[in-house]
C-alpha cells in the first residue's frame, strides 16, 4: 500500500497563545497551522511560511518541524495552499493576539 507515496516533513506553526480555558479542556497551547510539505522544501517552505505571516501581519511565535510523514501529492501542502490558509485565518488570529492570552503563562 505504498503507492507513490512521498516523504513530507509536518512544519508545526505556532502564532499565538490560545485561551487558558481552551487549553484546559485539552485544546493546544498555541493557535497556528501544521503544513505537511515536500521534504525536499523544507527549508524553502518554512521561510515562505514566516514571510507570508509577516506580510499579513500574523504573529510568529514558534515554528519547527515536528516530524516527517509519508502522503499522496493530494495531501501535501504547496505555497498556494499556504497563502489560502493563513489569509483565511489572518482576523482571527490578530484578534486573539490582542487578548494577550500569554501574559497568563508568566507567572
Amino acid at each position: 500500500m505504498n503507492d507513490n507515496l512521498i516523504k513530507c516533513s509536518q512544519i508545526s506553526v505556532d502564532c499565538v497563545a490560545n485561551d487558558p480555558v481552551d487549553i484546559r479542556c485539552g485544546g493546544p497551547e498555541y493557535l497556528g497551522f501544521d503544513f505537511n510539505v515536500r521534504e525536499e522544501q523544507t527549508e524553502e517552505m518554512k521561510k515562505f511560511i514566516a514571510l507570508t505571516l509577516e506580510s499579513l501581519e500574523v504573529p510568529l511565535k514558534n515554528l519547527c518541524v515536528s516530524g516527517t510523514i509519508d502522503l499522496h501529492e493530494k495531501d501535501i501542502w504547496t505555497k498556494e495552499k499556504i497563502v489560502k490558509a493563513i489569509k483565511a485565518d489572518t482576523e482571527y488570529l490578530q484578534a486573539e493576539a490582542k487578548r494577550n492570552y500569554s501574559a497568563y503563562f508568566k507567572k
